[in-house]
């Protein structure tokens, strides 16, 4: 798929990360560390810039071949990088994948991450024709499952051992959605 590509919402821009995000994102990390590490491991105060240049290059290839579409997050206004949100474990056979997502910390509680998700969602289905979406989320990560509700996914069920990272394994609540679940005025066309 192209690269270029870009949503545009009510109140944000996603697009693929460039490297000209690198500080940006390195900023919006360090800044999150001590909220985003209990859900993501390689959040930590080791993230430096080799990590952020290695991961968007990284992001770049996998967009490009169809592996994976990570996407930044842009306040429209400010042009601020409040987060990421991704497709990933993109499967062809069972048409699906995972739909992740963070927010930096000063941006919590704002409803970027419901947007965000509602807006890849919509692209999801209606630009890659995929027909179910999974939101997986540890047990005690409250906020990530109310968006994951605020998007009108369905709570399936708590799957045991789930979550895998090279730290720890454990369970996961897992939401769905398919593409009935979108409000029609969710429908989003992407700019490019």
């Amino acid at each position: 798929m192209k690269i270029d590509f870009e949503i545009t919402t009510t109140r944000l821009i996603l697009r693929p990360y460039k490297i000209v995000d690198l500080n940006d994102l390195l900023d919006a990390v360090k800044a999150s560390v001590t909220q985003l590490n209990p859900w993501l491991t390689w959040c930590t105060e080791d993230y430096d810039q080799q990590d952020a240049y290695e991961w968007i290059n990284a992001s770049r290839q996998n967009w490009q071949n169809d592996i994976s579409y990570e996407v930044a997050i842009f306040e429209r206004h400010s042009g601020l990088l409040v987060g990421s949100i991704s497709l990933n474990n993109v499967s062809i056979p069972l048409n699906s994948a995972e739909l992740g997502y963070w927010i930096r910390t000063a941006s919590q509680q704002q409803g970027f991450a419901t947007e965000a998700c509602q807006a890849l969602s919509n692209f999801a289905f209606n630009t890659l024709g995929l027909t179910r979406l999974e939101i997986v989320t540890h047990t005690g990560n409250l906020a990530s499952q109310r968006t994951a509700l605020a998007c009108k996914a369905k709570f399936e069920c708590t799957a045991r051992n789930r979550i895998f990272s090279p730290d720890k394994v454990c369970d996961g609540i897992v939401f769905s959605l398919i593409p009935e679940d979108l409000r029609p005025n969710e429908r989003v066309v992407p700019t490019k």
